[in-house]
């Protein structure tokens, strides 16, 4: 099997446009959660929340006439992969077949589609505009950054839920081991909008001030996977090691949000065997849980169960919300905390998902 690095992260979150801004007010305990505004509450009654980004520019690495015609997903991934690679020290030029990117999502696409429908609905399919017909599909965000960047690789979107940021990891690393990429950037990204938000509201799984559960965030985190020998030979610096993964499900209903404490930890123990290491190894835990009281406490028992009651643990969905793109997220700090403190050993990163999905990873130190 190939060895295979991670050379460069980036981020756009609600809590900043750059990954050490994010890390920095996450240390710090600031939240990126915000109340939605009436205006767009609909007929809601009562406080609804959001982890939100606001007000966005591309520039500098994209010009504000050029991202106008994009859609916001796009426009966030574009920066983020911008970034991965500045950060990396990835050449594109004569590497653009070598070169591939995988984005998983939970939402990309739905606001432009929303805009189309309600165009088509509202006025007539004459008045849609053809503008917004290109950015409807989940894929959007990976083609634009692919189609800006120049990279000519494998492109894949991965809609696989929550973990969506983890199992495009997963897929990543297979094309790395195959030969089919030297590098793949590897992440998600989500936009918020406000039907989006709605149907989850009915699907009675969101935070309230009376009722517990998750919030909802958008944004794009990313780190660039590199075959090792690569980036030897170029002289980079990883920031860390892809040495571990392992996936499983539970056979729940793809709306239900379950998890058994047995089956996480097996989950997690098979990501370490992959890894060959035993769990004294890790210093550091990011945790998957998001606000869902009982599979918080699943993974919480699972945790103890397998790491002791001792073990560092971060739990960054409490301050960014949840949807593929805080699995990145959790991807791209993991990273980032091994190349700042290396004798850490290990990072195990966890995600658990509706419909019983259910990834773990582990990074090591390079």
């Amino acid at each position: 099997m190939r060895e295979i690095v991670i050379t460069g992260a980036a981020a756009v979150t609600p809590l900043g446009r750059d990954l050490e801004t994010t890390a920095t007010r996450l240390a710090a305990g600031e939240s990126g959660i915000v109340e939605v505004p009436a205006s767009e509450a609909g007929e809601r009654k009562g406080a609804a929340f959001a982890a939100r980004i606001g007000s966005f520019t591309t520039e500098p690495e994209m010009s504000k006439a050029k991202a106008r015609r994009l859609d916001r997903g796009s426009q966030f991934a574009v920066v983020a992969v911008t970034r991965c690679l500045a950060e990396a020290g990835w050449t594109m030029a004569g590497h653009e077949e070598e070169t591939g990117i995988l984005l998983g999502t939970g939402s990309a696409g739905a606001g432009p589609l929303v805009d189309l429908e309600r165009q088509m609905a509202v006025e007539s399919p004459e008045a849609a505009s053809p503008f917004l017909f290109p950015y409807t599909v989940a894929n959007a965000p990976a083609s634009i950054a692919a189609i800006e960047l120049k990279i000519k690789g494998p492109n894949v979107t991965i809609t696989q839920k929550d973990p969506a940021g983890l199992n495009a990891l997963f897929y990543g690393r297979l094309l790395i081991e195959d030969g089919r990429a030297k590098a793949v950037v590897v992440g998600a990204v989500d936009e918020w909008n406000v039907t989006y938000h709605l149907a989850y509201e009915r699907l009675r799984v969101l935070k309230t001030p009376s009722k517990p559960g998750y919030v909802m965030s958008e944004g794009c985190s990313a780190v660039l996977l590199e075959d090792a020998a690569s980036a030897r030979a170029r002289r980079a610096r990883p920031w860390a090691r892809l040495s571990g993964a392992a996936s499983a499900g539970s056979p729940v209903s793809p709306q239900q949000r379950r998890a058994r404490p047995g089956e996480v930890a097996a989950t997690i123990r098979a990501a370490l065997a992959d890894a060959a290491l035993p769990p004294s190894q890790v210093g550091l835990v990011h945790a998957s849980a998001n606000g869902v009281p009982w599979v918080d406490a699943a993974e919480e028992a699972a945790l103890a169960e397998v790491f002791g009651p001792a073990q560092r643990i971060e739990r960054i969905k409490l301050q960014v919300g949840e949807n593929p793109c805080s699995g990145a997220l959790q991807l791209a700090l993991a990273a980032r905390a091994l190349r700042d403190e290396p004798t850490l050993g290990a990072v195990l990163v966890n995600s658990l998902g509706a419909g019983g999905n259910q990834i773990s990873v582990v990074l090591t130190a390079p």
